[in-house]
């Protein structure tokens, strides 16, 4: 089986934390399948088209295009997809499935699959769709993701609040929720509360922006009582992090907060094994990859109740908290500071859910299933 993952967002070296899931969801492939990338990069600084070959892991070209005018931008996402397909073809990789991931790049994929007699399955992992996201889709670019969705075998959101969310702009497709991964290799589990003195560890992986909710984090840290000694360490950068640094001080939390910036994912790792407790406090949020590395690790997690979190966050691995509340964030942080928790058991539901092993078994059966119907038709 070959199968090509077509996507818009996926690691490039001036952008490395940039759609690690997909290439995520490709490592998984892999152990079934042999796996080729193409990138659709839209670009404000260029006026043309061009198909390089990137380096990586999998064998991948990178396809950038022009992002204006924007009317032209949108044939200019099709040429582009055409191209890679074209560069990998003469490569000697011909795709058995074309796994598209989110609906920008599922759009060119089902015409790819129309004119190369090719499956498609796309997974969709934009929380836009999601009630709570602000942003909306415009009546046009709807179409556009019923399209994708409607032409291909299968779709495949990585929430059930995602599938329940592209349903509402009236999509009609055959769902199955396949959900992010984590390699358990790299995020082993403790399995024991983190052996340290001092001040209870909190741990926050994400994008400093306004999505992730970090203020109303550090509000809350600020309303627990004095008796609860804790230390958060805040992994990851963004536009508000020189806000947030001011908050912190602003709060007397600054010998209390720590700002790592990005980090690689093997010190992440390493952090969560000595935390106490992982915290996430989104607006919205779909199925992020930060609190499945955190369960996977074997830490509770404190989160927010908003899109899939929900799923994810049961009374066995963690605490919810009411979004934008600080006081609901600051009860639940301590109430779960408050409880033993089997961190065996966290990691074990974790590994069985998301694991590499458990993901790729799920892609693999619905390639096979996209081929046979295709073989049938």
């Amino acid at each position: 089986m070959r199968v090509l993952f077509l996507t818009s967002s996926y690691p490039v070296p001036e952008h490395p934390w940039l759609g690690i899931f997909v290439r995520e969801h490709a490592r998984a492939a892999a152990a079934h399948a042999e796996v080729a990338v193409a990138l659709l990069d839209r670009r404000e600084d260029i006026r043309s088209i061009r198909v390089d070959d990137a380096d990586g892991e999998f064998r991948a070209v990178r396809a950038v295009y022009p992002a204006r005018p924007s009317a032209l931008s949108y044939l200019a996402n099709l040429w582009a997809a055409l191209r890679a397909y074209r560069r990998l073809r003469r490569g000697g990789f011909d795709p058995d499935v074309i796994h598209a991931h989110f609906f920008l790049a599922g759009a060119p994929a089902v015409v790819l699959g129309k004119l190369f007699r090719k499956p498609v399955v796309v997974t969709e992992q934009w929380s836009v769709f999601l009630s709570d996201d602000p942003m909306t889709l415009s009546r046009p670019m709807q179409r556009v993701a019923r399209f994708a969705y409607e032409h291909a075998a299968v779709v495949m959101p990585v929430s059930t609040a995602l599938r329940d969310g592209i349903r509402a702009i009236g999509t009609r497709a055959d769902f199955r929720i396949v959900p992010n991964v984590v390699d358990g290799d790299l995020f082993p589990p403790n399995g024991t509360a983190a052996a340290h003195t001092g001040p209870a560890r909190l741990i926050g992986v994400g994008g400093l922006y306004d999505a992730k909710g970090w203020g109303h984090l550090l509000d809350a840290l600020a309303l627990l009582h004095p008796s609860r000694q804790v230390h958060l360490d805040l992994v990851g950068d963004g536009v508000l992090r020189p806000d947030l640094e001011a908050q912190a001080l602003r709060l007397g939390l600054d010998d209390r907060v720590t700002f790592h910036g990005w980090r690689p994912k093997d010190e992440v790792a390493q952090r969560l094994q000595g935390a106490d407790l992982f915290v996430i406090t989104s607006h919205y949020d779909s199925n992020p990859c930060a609190v499945i590395e955190a369960l996977a690790s074997g830490l509770p997690v404190v989160a927010t109740a908003v899109g899939g979190i929900p799923e994810m966050v049961t009374d066995e691995t963690g605490v919810l908290a009411e979004p934008r509340r600080p006081e609901s964030i600051a009860a639940a942080i301590d109430a779960a500071l408050g409880r033993t928790w089997d961190r065996d058991a966290i990691a074990a539901g974790a590994r069985d859910r998301y694991g590499l092993e458990r993901v790729g078994a799920e892609l693999a059966s619905i390639y096979d299933e996209a081929v046979e119907r295709r073989r049938r038709r």
